[in-house]
């Protein structure tokens, strides 16, 4: 009988594990068809950019699948070259930011869209919710800075997953001119405490157990993945933006993030949102937000 508990315990415990390292994500096309199903983004419009589908490789060996949409006026051959990159959230792929592809063509950005680790068209290795991703997202500045000198203006934008990374690779590279955190978690033990009983219905002494299996997993370990001593200590300017009725991850996380940083900040709280769809609730807004920020620091 204690056997039985043992390894009941043990496979949830695993499982556990598997939902932060090994997230079952919709196929790279599914997810394409329903964003364009959804009316999210502009298939005609899509399709007829001029796009550049190529490959960087992390740190850890695996390759990111990425893909550029340049903007017209924007060659690399152009003083003052501004590239704006976008990191999706977690189970997603870079499909769910193409919505936001025509507004920062509008401003004069070229977008760079790419699959994170474990996620899309790039490389498997145990999703780490940030920790290993910001090094990825460093690669990815690397390239910009590469491909369009050392005078380009680079900005990052993240939803959910994305903008924790985003916020975590400002700790280690000083580059990018300012990030936008669209429904960021201030730290993953918090959030992970906020799903067990929201979602599962578990209590939170089961956290630092599943983190330890984690940590022999993938080697990291939760309390490494907290954006909000990040943003406490960075001098980069950061927008925050989050649904009012998201569940997922709850606004809150944002608001104390947003008082953790001490200056170069601005918040945006979406009334009606839910999880990463503060965009698609009040473009209007968010545009005017976005383009109020970006004019301000870049």
């Amino acid at each position: 009988m204690i056997r039985f508990f043992v390894v009941c315990l043990f496979e949830c415990l695993w499982c556990l594990s598997n939902l932060i390292i090994k997230p079952r994500g919709v196929t790279y096309q599914k997810g394409l068809r329903r964003e364009l199903a959804n009316r999210n983004i502009d298939a005609a419009a899509y399709h007829n950019r001029k796009k550049k589908s190529f490959r960087v490789k992390s740190d850890y060996g695996y390759q990111l699948s990425c893909e550029l949409v340049e903007c017209p006026e924007n060659s690399p051959e152009s003083p003052g070259k501004k590239i704006a990159i976008f990191c999706h959230g977690f189970g997603y792929a870079k499909y769910g930011c193409i919505k936001y592809t025509d507004f920062f063509l509008r401003l004069g950005y070229s977008v760079l869209m790419y699959d994170h680790r474990n996620h899309g068209e790039s490389g498997k290795a145990h999703t780490s919710m940030g920790f290993y991703e910001r090094y990825d997202l460093l690669r990815v500045v690397d390239w910009c800075y590469q491909n369009y000198g050392p005078d380009c203006k680079v900005i990052t934008h993240g939803e959910s997953m994305g903008a924790a990374t985003v916020l975590l690779h400002l700790g280690i590279d000083s580059r990018v001119k300012c990030a936008i955190a669209d429904c960021a978690y201030s730290d993953l033990t918090e959030l992970l405490k906020h799903q067990l009983k929201q979602y599962y219905h578990l209590p939170s002494w089961l956290i630092p157990v599943v983190g330890h299996l984690t940590y022999l997993r993938a080697g990291f370990r939760y309390r490494q993945v907290s954006p909000i001593k990040i943003v406490s200590e960075v001098e980069t300017p950061v927008l925050f933006i989050h649904g009012k009725i998201d569940n997922m991850v709850p606004c809150r996380m944002s608001k104390e993030m947003y008082r953790a940083k001490k200056n170069k900040k601005a918040i945006y709280l979406v009334a009606k949102a839910r999880h990463a769809a503060s965009y698609i609730t009040n473009r209007e807004g968010y545009e005017r937000r976005v383009e109020d920020f970006l004019n301000k620091y870049v």
